[in-house]
């Protein structure tokens, strides 16, 4: 079985989300796309500008989808 990560960045603030993003990596377990999907998240956080994430109440959703 093989899987896509999507992640989706949203705001608490604004309830809002932008559009999920594909991540370019197919992977053939759901622990190893669920582990991508916890160090991804980790590192769209820390990317963003000082300040940005606690004024936005940003967080990210993510899911991983069976390919058939």
């Amino acid at each position: 079985m093989k899987f896509m990560l999507v992640l989706v960045v949203c705001t608490a603030i604004y309830n809002d989300c932008d559009p999920g993003m594909k991540h370019k990596e197919i992977f053939t377990s759901w622990k190893e796309c669920m582990l991508t999907a916890h160090q991804e998240s980790i590192n769209l956080i820390k990317a963003q500008p000082p300040g940005y994430v606690d004024e936005n109440g940003i967080y990210i959703k993510f899911y991983c989808d069976k390919i058939i």
